[in-house]
C-alpha cells in the first residue's frame, strides 16, 4: 500500500503543480513578462530577472520556455536571455525552502482538503472568465500538490518502518545523481524530485551526501524540458536549449566534484535540520555556478549564436521562433519580420537602381542589413520572389495567430501588420516592371534618356536615404507621421514636374514617341515605389488614426 501511496501522491503532486503552473501563466502572463522585458537589459539584471520570476511561476521550464519566445522575436537578446536561464536556476530552489519550512513542520491534510474544496467550488460557481477561473484552479491546484506531498510524505514513513536503510547504503555517489538525471527526466519535474529526496531525508532512507547528489541530478534531468522543445526548433531555440544544457552540466559537474567541500560548508554554517541543509546546499551550489559563469555569458551566447545556423532556404527570420498562441510575443514578431521584408525591398531598389547601400545616408548598421538582406550572387528574380514567399509566410503566420484567443485591437495590429507588408510587396512589384526600361535608359547612347536616368537615380537616392532613416529609427508617431507626409508630398510634387516637363519638351528634346512613353511609365512607378514604401511604413509604426494616406 505504501507503494501505491506513494504513486498516488506523485500523481497529485505532478497535477496540482501542472494547474498552479497554468493558473500562475494566467494571472501573471502579461506582468510578468513585462518584467522580464525591463529586466533584461544585461546578463546581471537578467540574472536577477529570471530568479525573481522563476519564485513566483514556481517552474524553471516555464520561464525557460518563455524566453525562447522571446528571444525568438527579438525582443530581448540572446544573452540576456543566457542570464535569465542561469537565474531561473537559482529561483527554482525557492520551492525546497517552501516544502522544508512548511511541508514538514505543519499538518498537509489539514490544510489541503479545505484548499481543494474551497478551488473546487470556486471553478464551479465563479468560472465566468477566464482571469476568476485561474484563481481557482490556483487553489485547488495548491490543495492538490499538499495533499500529494502529504501522501508521500506518509508513504516513505511507513517505507522507513519497513525497509532495512542499509540496502540502499554503500552506493556511490555517481549512483544517486543519475537516478536523479533519469527520475526527473522522466517526469519531467525537478520539484517533484526535490519533494521526494527531502521526503526520503527527513524519513532516513537516504543520508545528506546522497540526497545531495540526487538533488544535482535533477537540475541535470530538468534540461531534458528544453532540450525537448529544441529538437524540431528554428536555429535560436536550439541555441538556448543547447545554453541550457550546457550551464546546468557545468554547474553540476561543478557541484558533484565538490560535494564535499559544499556540504562541509554548510554544516559549518550552524545550520542542524538536514532538511534546511539540503535546501541550502541546492541554493548554493546553482549561485556558485552563476558567480563562475556570468562573465562568461556574453562569450557564451557568441559562441552559441555560431551553432545550428538556419537554413539559406527559410526566408524567416524572426516569426518561425514564436507560437503563434503566445499572442503578443507573435505580434511583436511578426512587426519584426515586416521591417525585415521593407530592408529586403529596400535592397532590392538600390540593385535596381545600381546603387551602393553606402551611397546612401544611413548608419553603417543600416548599410550593413541592407548588404546582407540577400545571398551573395543571388539574382534579382530570385530575390524579388524571395521578397513575396516572406509575405505569404507572415501572411500564413498571422492566420495561425487570429484562430487563437486575440483582442479586438491585437486584430487590427494583424490587419495594419498584413497591409504593410503588401504596400512593401507593391513597392517592390514597381520597380520589378521598369526594370528592362531602367537598364534601357541606361545603356542608352541618347544623352536625353541617360541625362533623365541620372536624375531619378539622384532623386531616389534622395527619398531613400530618407526613408531609410526612418524605418531604422523609432520616431514618437506625431514627428513620423509627418515626416512621412512631407516626404509623400515632394515624391507628388517630383512625379508632377517632372511629367510636366515631359509632356512639354519630351518629344522635341531627342525622345521619340515610344521612347516618351517609356520616361512617362518610369517616372509613374518610381513614383508609386516610393508611395507604397511609405504606406507600409506608415501601417508598420502608426495607429490606424494616423496613417498617412
Amino acid at each position: 500500500m505504501s507503494l501505491l501511496s506513494f504513486v498516488a501522491g506523485l500523481g497529485l503532486f505532478l497535477y496540482g503543480m501542472s494547474q498552479l503552473e497554468e493558473a500562475l501563466g494566467v494571472l501573471s502572463s502579461g506582468s510578468f513578462r513585462r518584467f522580464l522585458r525591463r529586466s533584461t537589459g544585461n546578463p546581471v539584471t537578467s540574472v536577477l530577472g529570471g530568479t525573481l520570476t522563476t519564485m513566483l511561476v514556481q517552474s524553471s521550464s516555464m520561464v525557460g520556455l518563455l524566453m525562447m519566445a522571446l528571444v525568438g522575436a527579438g525582443i530581448i537578446p540572446l544573452a540576456n536571455a543566457v542570464g535569465v536561464v542561469l537565474g531561473a536556476n537559482l529561483g527554482t530552489t525557492f520551492t525546497g525552502w517552501i516544502v522544508a519550512t512548511l511541508g514538514f513542520k505543519l499538518n498537509l491534510a489539514a490544510l489541503a482538503l479545505p484548499a481543494m474544496g474551497g478551488g473546487a467550488l470556486w471553478c464551479v460557481l465563479l468560472a465566468r472568465r477566464e482571469h476568476w477561473l485561474a484563481w481557482g484552479r490556483m487553489l485547488f491546484g495548491l490543495g492538490l500538490l499538499l495533499f500529494g506531498l502529504d501522501a508521500m510524505k506518509s508513504s516513505m514513513e511507513q517505507v522507513a518502518t519497513r525497509f532495512d536503510v542499509s540496502v540502499l547504503q554503500g552506493y556511490p555517489a555517481i549512483v544517486y545523481l543519475l537516478v536523479g538525471v533519469a527520475f526527473t527526466a522522466l517526469i519531467q519535474s525537478s520539484s517533484a524530485t526535490m519533494m521526494i529526496t527531502l521526503s526520503a531525508l527527513h524519513t532516513g532512507i537516504v543520508d545528506l551526501p546522497s540526497a545531495a547528489a540526487l538533488v544535482i541530478g535533477a537540475d541535470l534531468g530538468t534540461t531534458s524540458t528544453l532540450a525537448l522543445g529544441g529538437i524540431k526548433a528554428s536555429a535560436v531555440k536550439k541555441q538556448l536549449a543547447l545554453a541550457h544544457v550546457l550551464i546546468n552540466v557545468v554547474t553540476a559537474t561543478l557541484a558533484f566534484l565538490g560535494l564535499p567541500l559544499l556540504l562541509s560548508l554548510v554544516d559549518a554554517s550552524g545550520v542542524e535540520d538536514p532538511l534546511y541543509q539540503l535546501v541550502a546546499f541546492h541554493s548554493g551550489f546553482n549561485l556558485v555556478g552563476i558567480v563562475l559563469l556570468l562573465p562568461w555569458v556574453k562569450p557564451f551566447s557568441r559562441f552559441l549564436e555560431r551553432r545550428f545556423l538556419s537554413s539559406d532556404d527559410d526566408v524567416r527570420t524572426y516569426i518561425q521562433n514564436v507560437a503563434p498562441t503566445l499572442v503578443q510575443e507573435s505580434l511583436e514578431a511578426v512587426a519584426r519580420e515586416v521591417e525585415c521584408l521593407l530592408v529586403k525591398v529596400m535592397a532590392l531598389t538600390l540593385r535596381n537602381l545600381k546603387l551602393e547601400p553606402e551611397s546612401l545616408r544611413l548608419t553603417l548598421a543600416m548599410q550593413q542589413r541592407l548588404q546582407q538582406a540577400f545571398p551573395s550572387g543571388q539574382r534579382f528574380e530570385e530575390s524579388y520572389d524571395e521578397i513575396k514567399r516572406l509575405e505569404g509566410e507572415i501572411l500564413e503566420f498571422c492566420g495561425a495567430v487570429q484562430t487563437g484567443v486575440v483582442a479586438p485591437d491585437q486584430v487590427k495590429q494583424v490587419h495594419r501588420y498584413l497591409n504593410a507588408a503588401r504596400h512593401g510587396v507593391y513597392a517592390a512589384k514597381s520597380g520589378k516592371d521598369i526594370r528592362q526600361n531602367l537598364a534601357f535608359l541606361r545603356h542608352s547612347e541618347k544623352h536625353t534618356l541617360t541625362a533623365f536616368y541620372q536624375a531619378q537615380v539622384g532623386l531616389q537616392k534622395q527619398r531613400l536615404t530618407e526613408l531609410g532613416t526612418l524605418l531604422e529609427a523609432h520616431y514618437q508617431p506625431a514627428h513620423l507621421r509627418t515626416e512621412l507626409g512631407r516626404l509623400q508630398e515632394q515624391v507628388r510634387q517630383s512625379h508632377r514636374d517632372t511629367e510636366q516637363t515631359l509632356f512639354v519638351q519630351g518629344l522635341h528634346d531627342g525622345a521619340d514617341e515610344q521612347e516618351t512613353s517609356t520616361l512617362l511609365n518610369v517616372n509613374r512607378e518610381l513614383k508609386a515605389a516610393l508611395d507604397n514604401f511609405a504606406l507600409a511604413l506608415g501601417c508598420l509604426r502608426l495607429e490606424d488614426a494616423e496613417l498617412v494616406d
